[in-house]
């Protein structure tokens, strides 16, 4: 490109430094004539406060090596951290002009994805009578949004959610069907057993349930009519009254009742006499 920027040719001059310790070798023998002077200092209690004397003189000793190494690394560190700042001021230079590019571009790629979930959902949206779903049931995948995903790859990805959804309906129609059945023929009410159908509860585990809850039924209700068989043989009529042969006690009286209340009012009168068991019959209109 005719106008491309470019940075001038430049150098930088620089020498790797050296770093000598002068009389190194008469300074190890140093070191090492105190560190042997110590060795194999038995501590005891007897020699408790010389020991603790003897190990702070080796600790001023490694204290007094350890300052000269971080006094010549300040040193070392000062023309490199000076270079440092030089090339950071130049680079926030370039990043003045870096950074609202790359928000402008930022802004740009939000709008352009934007427009393609704007594009997805009018595809949803067309597709979804042809497979007899709902446009909000489908879940829109996060590469359908990327601006090198094609419509033919968007398209294919959405047919096979609709498929699939459309495969849940069917399924759930078809259990819902078969419930409804199932109970009927138990004289069952299915709504409970539908709702843990579309809750994701399997078919055939419902209607072992169905059956186990028929097994349950039939079984208290042989319990109750031994039950009352028992005490209709233990109970005998006196005028209006039944009463228990043993204790004498009035298990019940026929009382004849006008009553009046609105229809919705004399419906849970009879519903509360049926879960009851109280026996009435209508006398009159």
């Amino acid at each position: 490109m005719a106008n491309e920027l470019s940075l001038p040719e430049y150098t930088i001059d620089y020498q790797l430094p050296v770093i000598t310790i002068n009389n190194f070798d008469q300074l190890k023998t140093a070191v090492e004539a105190y560190a042997n002077k110590y060795q194999g200092m038995a501590v005891t209690a007897s020699t408790e406060k010389e020991s603790k004397s003897s190990r702070a003189e080796l600790r001023k000793l490694k204290q007094a090596l350890d300052d000269k190494r971080k006094e010549i690394r300040k040193k070392y560190a000062e023309p490199y951290q000076r270079f440092a700042a030089q090339i950071k001021d130049l680079e926030a230079t370039l990043d003045s002009s870096i950074n609202p590019i790359d928000a402008g571009l930022k802004e740009l790629e939000d709008q352009q994805r934007q427009l393609r979930l704007k594009h997805v959902n009018a595809l949803i949206a067309e597709m979804a009578p042809n497979y007899h779903v709902e446009p909000g049931e489908v879940e829109i995948d996060p590469t359908w949004l990327n601006k090198t995903t094609t419509k033919k790859k968007v398209t294919e990805g959405i047919a096979d959610v609709m498929g699939y959804i459309k495969k849940q309906h069917d399924d759930l129609k078809t259990g819902i069907s078969t419930i409804t059945k199932y109970a009927q023929a138990y004289h069952i009410d299915p709504a409970g057993w539908i709702d843990q159908l579309k809750q994701g509860q399997d078919v055939n585990y419902l209607l072992q349930a169905i059956d186990n809850q028929v097994k349950l039924n039939q079984e208290a209700e042989q319990r109750k009519q031994a039950q009352q068989a028992t005490e209709q043989a233990n109970e005998i009529k006196q005028g209006n009254k039944t009463v228990n042969k043993t204790t004498g006690e009035v298990i019940s009286r026929d009382v004849t009742l006008t009553i009046s209340a609105t229809v919705p009012q004399m419906n849970r009168l009879k519903q509360f006499m049926d879960s009851n068991g109280i026996i009435y019959r209508r006398v009159g209109k």
